[in-house]
């Protein structure tokens, strides 16, 4: 079948030069940036096995993988919609590794559906992750790791948000919210449905003190600082987890304000990716974008189905969807060269020193047809030398 204009699927994109040479230049910038903070680079296979692609925390992804049968071994298979989860199984289960690990990847990912708003079906994700340490002082690192990255693609306007999974599962244990009831309230949070929330609470019969946390819990969003400051008379007390929750956060948002100067906005009730994050969560915007560019969390144990439980914390960032904001790179060329195209071992040597130097030596097949002043490779007297056309 012939068709006049070939088109891709929804949501999966060519990317043309000068896209994809930008798209590398800071590709190669992230990891260069991220190998320097002692973060070493893996890199998993497109697709594995959904027996472990698919397990433990990772099962939430489930309906964002496209799956397939292997015609080698009759299992099935999956394309990658996230690579945290083959980072977690390389850490447990190939590394096997005691103490503290850092790992670093890049890759694309790929998922069953088109979301216009969360950008290309076919996200390049780049990212870090932080195993072995269950402390507050990882999760710094990560988060700064996080914001000097997008400081190192130079996007416009950086904002960051901030939340912590379990203020709000504490209180839902306090409670005794469990089952279709948690998962409806959860959901409520989400999305942020400030009049079905209140509704909601209204009919839980709670305690008084109980009830007026719940009441505040959704409206706890704003400033980091006066947030903190609210969640703190409000909260403090309510439990051990809780105190040390809030504690963890005033770290942070600290940590954040002197090392890195960025805007911070704290959102107590924030339960995004609750299935399978166990602590802090975070994400970073740009130029004024609703969808984050970076974002991440602490989800502890992870890799406990391959045999090591650990605690981990870090972050993907998608650098595709970056792309239209990120400055434009000259690349790091120093001229053009043509020669000609002809078996010859000592043009051949040529053009090798050229190319050493940093010059683009193209085979041209019509010298005489090339603007003038284009700078050309000419043999004379068994040397080939410059010469402009």
């Amino acid at each position: 079948m012939q068709q006049s204009t070939w088109f891709t699927p929804e949501g999966l994109e060519d990317l043309l030069p000068p896209q994809a040479q930008k798209l590398e230049l800071y590709r190669r910038k992230l990891i260069d940036g991220f190998e320097l903070s002692g973060f070493d680079l893996v890199l998993p296979p497109i697709a594995e096995f959904t027996d472990s692609l698919l397990t433990g925390t990772a099962g939430h992804m489930a309906v964002e993988t496209c799956r397939f049968t292997d015609q080698e071994s009759g299992r099935m298979m999956g394309v990658r919609s996230d690579m945290t989860p083959q980072v977690a199984r390389i850490v447990s289960n190939r590394l096997k590794a005691e103490g503290i690990s850092r790992l670093c990847y890049v890759g694309e990912v790929l998922k069953t559906r088109n979301n216009k708003a969360k950008g290309s079906r076919s996200p390049i994700q780049v990212g870090a992750e932080l195993f072995g340490h269950n402390g507050v002082e990882s999760d710094i690192e990560i988060i700064e790791l996080m914001l000097e990255s997008m400081q190192t693609l130079a996007l416009p306007d950086i904002k960051m948000s901030l939340g912590h999974i379990r203020i709000v599962t504490e209180l839902l244990d306090q409670a005794g919210v469990t089952g279709a009831k948690r998962a409806a309230l959860i959901d409520i949070l989400e999305r942020k449905a400030i009049p079905e929330y209140e509704a909601f609470v209204a009919e839980m019969n709670l305690a008084a003190a109980l009830q007026e946390k719940f009441n505040a819990l959704i409206h706890l969003c704003g400033d980091a600082q006066a947030v903190l400051t609210q969640a703190a008379s409000l909260l403090t007390g309510t439990s051990d987890a809780v105190d040390a929750a809030l504690a963890d956060l005033a770290s942070i948002v600290a940590a954040v304000e002197v090392n890195q100067g960025v805007a911070v906005h704290l959102d107590i009730a924030d339960m995004r990716g609750y299935q399978y994050h166990t602590g802090v969560i975070f994400a970073a915007y740009s130029g004024g974008t609703l969808q984050p560019m970076a974002m991440g969390g602490r989800y502890d144990n992870i890799g406990e189905v391959f045999g090591l439980a650990l605690p981990a914390t870090g972050f993907s960032l998608d650098l595709r969807s970056a792309l239209d904001l990120l400055p434009e790179v000259p690349l790091n060329i120093q001229g053009t060269i043509h020669a000609p195209a002809q078996a010859n071992a000592e043009l051949s040597k040529a053009i090798a020193h050229y190319k050493s130097q940093g010059y683009r030596v193209v085979k041209s097949f019509d010298l005489p047809s090339l603007p003038s002043g284009s700078q050309v490779l000419v043999e004379e007297n068994n040397q080939w030398i410059l010469k402009k056309a």
